[in-house]
């Protein structure tokens, strides 16, 4: 039974390093180009990374390009049309983005458009960031499912009793 134990909690010491690979994008369009950053769960960049933009209802790419060493992406496109932006990674990761054309502040010149990027990639890290309280749920949701089995099978050896 040691040794049960003593195996499970190495096995599970490894578990953080499995969970730390999904893809992430956000983008927008401004109405002369798509851009955005891609970036993967332990907020590495996805570097040099085949991305694509696609009219809403088409399959086939409208423009396409790769990302930069930051991970960031810029796709010259002037239509007047909605787009899902997609980007795959390595090991058959992929994410989508839906952009909309923006009109607002930015257009006008009021605010410059790298500043509503800036914005919108802080406001995505912090989403996207793993934090203690979401670790500890997790521990807590394990126990949680330990115990009920634990009950159940008290419940069940009684019975046989």
């Amino acid at each position: 039974m040691k040794t049960r134990i003593i195996l499970t909690a190495l096995l599970l010491s490894f578990a953080a390093s499995v969970g730390a690979h999904g893809l992430s994008i956000f983008a927008q369009y401004d109405g002369t180009e798509i851009s955005g950053k891609a970036y993967y769960s332990d907020q590495t960049p996805a570097a040099e990374t085949y991305v694509e933009a696609v009219r809403t209802g088409e399959t086939e790419p409208a423009v396409y390009g790769k990302t930069d060493k930051q991970g960031a992406f810029r796709l010259p496109i002037r239509e007047n049309a909605d787009f899902s932006v997609n980007i795959e990674g390595m090991e058959g990761h992929k994410a989508t983005a839906k952009v909309n054309r923006i009109e607002s502040a930015v257009n006008s010149g009021a605010v410059s458009n790298e500043a509503v990027l800036a914005l919108r990639e802080d406001i995505n890290r912090l989403k996207d960031k793993l934090y203690f309280h979401d670790i500890l749920g997790g521990i807590g949701y394990i126990f949680g499912l330990a115990g009920m089995v634990a009950w159940l099978r008290s419940r069940q050896s009684k019975g046989k009793d």
